[in-house]
């Protein structure tokens, strides 16, 4: 009875000490759990993101001669040796134009809406139907820009066109840079601001969430 009495309460330690091994187990697996989501997640972004960017690397081949002059969202048609003339893709871009910009004195949209150069209103010209008033490649670069952008805007993906470090030509037909970036990470390429994505020499910061894709 004496050797009886020594071992009370061993089995509620050993239950105790049981639940405490299992609970660190639970928790070790809930931490791999969410990191593997995380990982998900982020893979999932990338894929979105490198959709945008083939994307725009296609519209940027098919207008290589476009570019205009001004910014916010109205824009004049430009050669690209006119003084300020930058490529149509990356004005628009770049400017804060959503989903409808002037190009050439038209209201482009998204849409397709109103009475300007991509309206389905047909006129017959010499026994063939056309277009009213026809586009030019400025207004159809810049509606297939538009699209893109809102594209990553509804993926809350952030998309910048730039020249890559160590260019010195701003033209669609040499290389160029396009930022996607998620998050709270910026689509610049920047010293100075913390949540750039790279610097100026196009290196990642770190923890930086983006990505840089070279186009031609």
């Amino acid at each position: 009875m004496k050797f009886l009495s020594y071992q009370r309460g061993v089995g509620l330690v050993e239950v105790l000490v049981a639940v405490l091994l299992l609970s660190i187990a639970v928790l070790g697996f809930s931490a791999l759990q969410m990191r593997a989501i995380t990982a998900t997640d982020e893979s999932l972004v990338r894929t979105k993101s490198l959709t945008v960017v083939r994307n725009l690397a296609e519209v940027m081949r098919a207008y290589p001669e476009a570019y205009v002059t001004g910014g916010a969202t109205s824009f004049n048609d430009a050669a690209p040796t006119d003084s300020g003339a930058v490529p149509t893709v990356q004005a628009i871009v770049g400017s804060s134009a959503t989903e409808t910009v002037t190009v050439g004195g038209d209201v482009i949209s998204i849409l397709a809406s109103g009475n300007n150069c991509l309206s389905t209103e047909m006129v017959t010209t010499g026994g063939n139907n056309a277009p009213k008033q026809p586009c030019s490649i400025n207004q159809l670069a810049a509606r297939d820009a538009l699209m893109i952008k809102k594209m990553a805007a509804d993926e809350d993906i952030d998309i910048a066109v730039t020249m890559c470090p160590g260019t010195t030509a701003q033209a669609i037909q040499q290389q160029m840079c396009v930022i996607t970036a998620w998050n709270d990470t910026k689509a610049l390429l920047d010293d100075g601001d913390t949540k750039a994505c790279a610097d100026s020499n196009g290196i990642y910061k770190t923890g930086s969430q983006c990505l840089i894709s070279e186009a031609y």
